[in-house]
C-alpha cells in the first residue's frame, strides 16, 4: 500500500522532533553530571600566580576536592573567595562548561581584582599550635609539645620555597620576614605561599578558619608536560 505523501511528512517531523529532544536531554544530563561531579568530588582551578611556583605552574590548572577539608601539615588547600563574589546560576554553568574544555584558562564575567580572590597555599600550623618567624622560616611548637622546630623538620611531604634579597626600603606585598611568637586557636590553621617574597599569606590576614577552606589540592594537570599528584 502506498504510503501518504502527508502522513510519511509528519513521520519525518516526529522523528525530527523525538530526535532533537534526546540531544536535549543527553546535553542537560551532561551539564547536570558536571555541575555535581566539579561541585561535589572534584573541581579544577585555575593558578594565575607565581604564589606557589616552586610546586605549581603560574596559570597552571590543579584539581582540588572539597571531600577533604581538614589539612595535614603540607597539604595545599584552596581558600574560597572572601570579597562576596557570586555568579549567576547561568555564569556557573557557562563557565563549568568553558573551563573543562579550555583547562580553566578562560572564564566570563569573572572578577579580575586581586583582593578576595581565591587562591591556593599550604597549612604549615595546626589549630593549638605556637609559631613564630625569623627570616622568612617558620618555627612551629605543636600543641602539647615543649620544642620548636622549622617547619622543614616538622613537616613530612618535602618542599621549597623561594626565598631571595630585596631592597630595605622595599614595601611590597608579603615582605614580612619576621613576627614574634602567637598561638593559633580552635579551627584555625597558619597558611603560607611558597613565594615568600611576593605573596599574601596568613602574614597578612592573620590565621584562616576552617571554614573558608574549600578543599585539598590533589594534582596539577596543566600544562600537561607538568603533570604530578601532591
Amino acid at each position: 500500500m502506498k504510503q501518504n505523501v502527508y502522513e510519511y511528512a509528519y513521520e519525518l517531523k516526529r522523528e525530527k522532533q523525538h530526535r532533537n529532544s534526546r540531544i536535549f536531554i543527553i546535553i542537560v544530563s551532561i551539564v547536570l553530571f558536571l555541575s555535581l561531579f566539579f561541585s561535589l568530588i572534584l573541581f579544577p582551578v585555575l593558578v594565575r600566580s607565581d604564589s606557589m611556583e616552586t610546586d605549581i605552574s603560574k596559570n597552571g590548572t590543579v584539581f582540588v576536592t572539597p571531600l577533604s577539608r581538614t589539612p595535614q601539615r603540607g597539604d595545599i588547600i584552596f581558600l574560597g573567595r572572601s570579597d562576596n563574589y557570586n555568579p549567576s546560576v547561568f555564569m556557573k554553568i557557562v563557565n563549568t562548561i568553558t573551563g573543562f574544555f579550555t583547562a580553566q584558562q578562560y572564564h566570563f564575567g569573572d572578577n579580575k581584582k586581586i583582593s578576595g580572590k581565591p587562591c591556593v597555599r599550604r597549612v604549615l600550623a595546626l589549630p593549638g599550635d605556637s609559631i613564630y618567624m625569623k627570616d622568612y622560616v617558620l618555627y612551629i611548637k605543636p600543641k602539647n609539645e615543649n620544642n620548636y622546630l622549622t617547619e622543614f623538620e616538622i613537616v613530612k611531604k618535602p618542599y621549597s620555597v623561594k626565598i631571595y634579597s630585596v631592597p630595605a626600603e622595599w614595601d611590597g606585598i608579603g615582605s614580612i620576614s619576621s613576627f614574634t611568637e602567637k598561638t593559633l586557636n580552635e579551627n584555625e590553621y597558619f597558611v603560607l605561599a611558597d613565594n615568600r617574597i611576593e605573596s599574601s599569606d596568613s602574614r597578612i590576614w592573620g590565621a584562616v578558619n576552617s571554614k573558608q577552606i574549600k578543599g585539598k589540592v590533589i594534582m596539577q594537570y596543566f600544562p600537561f608536560t607538568k603533570i604530578h599528584f601532591f
